[in-house]
């Protein structure tokens, strides 16, 4: 088989792959609409419910300094888009400001710019210092997540503590306070957050609505939602407490459910993901001309681009099949 024969079937397979891709992408898109209409109802409610609130006590964002210098605070605080920056900050629970974040990415940016000017990648050299600079950002979302892991896990626990200490006796405030002072970290500092509020003169409402800001958790806004309700409706807000806490674990165990059933599906998803590129490697230190011809010939740069599209594609459309929504 000639190399033109070669390349014509690889283009076919591949046709063929992406044409699957696209099939299943589109069933995996509409059959999770449903679920996506739920999240759509809710968040309108809860904005609703957020329309409520008085615009001084929306965010918690405005409590907190950009920088440790006040002159640099001010300007900083100029631009609102440093905002969701602030909040990201919080939400990751690490003690930093966010004109010290500024500065590692600019660092950074600076570094992989550096980098790529020293290795001689030219032009490639801006998309390099683009990844440094936001390099921090990604290093933030990853700490956010892993501390919003641990708060959904600890939350059961905690709602369970806070039904027996409003069963006990304690104020709104000083169960929150108990909660806090017994739970470990880092939902403890959350609750004793919350107890602190509604100490020193904010509402129980806004108290838990500073709460759903801070953690983006969907059993937090559950929370939130059966506590604003209560303070309408009235009842037990104990035994409220108490079945909510067991709906959470259930809903825990059924995703440690799907991730075990899943895993064999995550794990094929990496191979594919990580073959091509470690096949490339391979052949590319065993026969550097082997792979010649897509970086020289115009012909190999297009089929390089397509190839990388259907890469590309290949991933999100894995990603999508593997991830289940609970």
């Amino acid at each position: 088989m000639n190399t033109l024969d070669f390349w014509g079937y690889l283009l076919l397979i591949m046709g063929f792959l992406a044409l699957f891709g696209l099939l299943e992408f589109t069933l995996t898109f509409f059959g999770n609409r449903s679920a996506a209409d739920h999240s759509k109802r809710f968040k309108m409610r809860f904005s609703l419910i957020m329309d409520d609130m008085p615009t001084i006590e929306k965010s918690w964002i405005k409590k907190g300094a950009y920088a440790q210098n006040p002159a640099l605070d001010e300007q900083l605080k100029q631009f609102s888009r440093l905002e969701a920056l602030y909040l990201l900050i919080g939400r990751s629970g690490k003690k930093m400001t966010v004109a010290q974040v500024l500065g590692y990415m600019g660092a950074s940016g600076v570094l992989g710019l550096g980098l790529g000017w020293g290795f001689g990648l030219g032009v490639l050299a801006l998309p390099l210092g683009a990844i440094g600079a936001f390099a921090p950002l990604a290093l933030l979302r990853h700490w956010v997540h892993a501390r919003s892991t641990k708060i959904e896990e600890q939350l059961p626990d905690a709602l369970d503590m806070l039904a027996q200490s409003l069963r006990a006796g304690h104020a709104f405030s000083g169960a929150f306070r108990v909660v806090g002072q017994q739970s470990p970290e880092p939902i403890g500092s959350e609750f004793r957050m919350t107890s602190d509020e509604v100490t020193y003169g904010s509402s129980i409402r806004e108290a838990v609505l500073g709460l759903a800001q801070r953690v983006e958790l969907m059993d937090v806004r559950y929370f939130v939602l059966t506590v604003l309700i209560q303070l309408d409706t009235g009842g037990s807000l104990s035994n409220l407490l108490q079945e909510l806490a067991k709906l959470m674990r259930e809903r825990q165990k059924l995703r440690r459910t799907i991730r075990v059933l899943s895993a064999e599906g995550r794990v094929s998803a990496w191979i594919l993901c990580l073959l091509p590129v470690a096949f490339g490697l391979l052949m590319t230190v065993m026969s550097p001309d082997y792979l010649s011809y897509f970086w020289k010939e115009p012909m190999g740069q297009q089929l390089v681009k397509g190839m990388a599209g259907l890469f590309v594609l290949g991933i999100l459309w894995m990603k999508s099949v593997t991830t289940i929504k609970v």
